[in-house]
């Protein structure tokens, strides 16, 4: 007569999947954990990590769901032991305190990187802006270059470098029938100055009037020449009105040096401007 064995009401069926110990989980409540999470949870970041590590401390491994676990024969006594999730590298942090402080110094060091990247951001933009600012200021040198160019060759550009001529030679003798560089009659200054800057004029005085077209005085312009006498025997070159008066540039006469004063009485002008 065979003995009857009694089994275990669970064996030859399959195990249920068994959850973490509430008790645990209750003892966790309450403590640093919640503060933890509360924390995160308002801060929105690393929720998950933080969950699985909670259980990781409280000494809780997470158990694969029944259907990923092997089959339980009923043919054979042998278990196949249920696979367990493998926790994340979070040795040192075996406490709430620890595990806030590593979430912190990785967000510090994600603040680091983003701080960086603006800059380098920053960096470019502002070497783009640098590339455009010079293009820039290249594109204006050029077009100033290229204005300048256009004015020197222009009439009025010529006269303006006449009176720049002329003007150098401030302080330097008068002498009868010189035309320079260091000393000069009147027309020998107009001559020498405006030949510099490419217009022509005849050699004394009288020719210069005759050749150029007669303006009225209120009409005259700077860079036209002042002319005295009928016939004409001195001539200078108008820079500009002061106070009601004519300002001139010459080589007044002997014993006197090239300079700036006012105009003599009884002059009439020649146009420069439509030689």
């Amino acid at each position: 007569m065979s003995k009857s064995v009694s089994h275990p009401a669970h064996r030859g069926a399959p195990r249920p999947f068994r959850s973490p110990n509430v008790s645990i989980a209750r003892t966790i409540a309450g403590s640093p954990f919640d503060k933890l999470r509360t924390t995160l949870r308002a801060h929105g970041k690393f929720v998950g990590r933080v969950t699985l590590a909670s259980g990781i401390a409280a000494g809780a491994l997470v158990a694969v769901p029944a259907a990923n676990a092997a089959p339980v024969s009923h043919e054979t006594s042998t278990v196949e032991p249920a696979k367990v999730v493998e926790a994340p590298t979070l040795e040192a942090s075996a406490t709430p305190t620890a595990m806030l402080t590593d979430i912190k110094q990785l967000e510090r060091a994600v603040e680091v990187q983003e701080r960086k990247a603006e800059a380098a951001r920053k960096a470019a933009e502002a070497k783009r802006k640098a590339a455009i600012a010079a293009k820039k200021a290249a594109e204006a040198k050029k077009k100033a270059e290229a204005e300048a160019k256009a004015f020197a060759a222009s009439q009025e550009g010529k006269i303006e470098r006449a009176i720049s001529v002329a003007s150098e030679q401030i302080g330097d003798p008068y002498v009868w029938g010189a035309t320079g560089p260091s000393s000069f009659d009147c027309s020998g200054l107009t001559q020498y100055a405006f030949s510099a800057a490419g217009i022509e004029l005849p050699r004394v005085s009288r020719d210069q009037a005759a050749a150029l077209p007669t303006v009225p005085n209120d009409q005259i312009k700077r860079g036209d020449l002042m002319f005295w006498g009928s016939p004409v025997y001195h001539v200078g070159i108008f820079l500009r009105w002061e106070n009601g008066q004519a300002i001139m540039l010459h080589a007044p006469k002997p014993g006197a040096s090239v300079r700036e004063e006012a105009a003599w009485d009884g002059w009439f002008a020649g146009s420069t401007h439509q030689a």
